[in-house]
């Protein structure tokens, strides 16, 4: 009990103490949130992918192998995901609403912020790759999968082309492949920027909260509550074992993928009409019980 309490305390209460002043912020002055999200997404984000990839000192072999178990741990959570919906007699609309929210965790403000607070530097540059991965899958795959009921395939292709985090990715691979080497002021000057997207990230994770409203079904919560908070980590566990991570690599992962469902899920599921507020409230609701289970989960395997 006492560790479960030093990890609420010391790794997860920061992290909604931030959140916090977002929340606060956004009830006191009411900003434009919007605004703040898209600087985080199409400017702080990108750099902290680009400067993180780039600055690794990860072996390939390593990167490959992290790389590899988000692509297997999101892809599993699907399939487990269908099985539930089929399983609950789950509508088309409600099958792609728990598709999303179980495949796609809060890996960036949330996730990130844990793994830099529990293991430092080392624990974030391998935590971004999770991240990155993840994101690539849900810019690309995931909108695909929330328009298949509102676009043709061809418009959920054509959006892709818009998502920044694609092409910080591919761009610090190749200079991380080639070992391109980059003006020393423009590299620092991203790593600044990259700096920025953790804490900003939780002011927007407050925000977004402040203003999040609405009602979920039980059967539709249920399993991705389940799924989400109670499955997800036994699963990481075990595909950790599986594919033979160990040290950092595997710790972060398993963080990484037990994490509560993206945030970003509100704003495919109020895109596409995938039922938004009951999308919304279970978002908020997993938030909130999430560091109850990962502080148990950390316990439980001394990471």
């Amino acid at each position: 009990m006492n560790n479960i309490i030093a990890v609420l305390t010391q790794n997860i209460v920061p992290i909604f103490i931030v959140a916090g002043f977002g929340y606060a912020l956004q009830r006191w002055a009411g900003l434009n949130k919007q605004t703040l999200s898209r600087a985080v997404f199409y400017c702080l984000s990108p750099c902290l992918v680009f400067s993180s990839l780039v600055g690794t000192q990860l072996t390939g072999n390593e990167l490959l192998g992290l790389a590899g178990f988000t692509v297997f741990n999101v892809l599993t959570m699907g399939v487990l995901g269908w099985v539930a919906a089929k399983v609950m007699r789950l509508g088309r609309t409600e099958t792609v609403a728990l598709l999303v929210m179980v495949m796609f965790v809060n890996g960036g403000n949330y996730g990130l912020t844990l793994n830099h607070l529990r293991y430092g530097d080392p624990g974030l540059a391998r935590a971004v790759v999770f991240y990155t991965t993840s994101t690539v899958i849900l810019y690309t795959f995931g909108i695909f999968l929330a328009s298949t009921g509102q676009l043709t395939w061809r418009q959920a292709l054509a959006r892709l082309w818009r998502m920044p985090p694609i092409y910080a990715a591919v761009l610090a691979i190749l200079v991380y492949s080639f070992q391109i080497t980059l003006p020393t002021s423009l590299l620092r000057g991203i790593e600044v920027a990259g700096t920025g997207a953790i804490p900003v990230m939780l002011l927007v994770l407050g925000m977004q909260m402040a203003d999040l409203q609405g009602r979920a079904t039980l059967r539709l919560a249920l399993p991705t509550i389940t799924l989400r908070l109670l499955i997800a980590p036994l699963i990481a566990m075990g595909m950790a074992l599986l594919l033979g991570l160990e040290g950092l690599g595997r710790s972060t992962s398993i963080i990484e993928a037990s994490m509560p469902p993206a945030v970003f899920t509100i704003i495919l599921a109020t895109e596409f009409d995938l039922q938004p507020s009951a999308v919304t409230s279970i978002v908020v609701v997993a938030t909130l019980l999430s560091p109850l289970t990962l502080a148990a989960m950390i316990t439980f395997l001394g990471l």
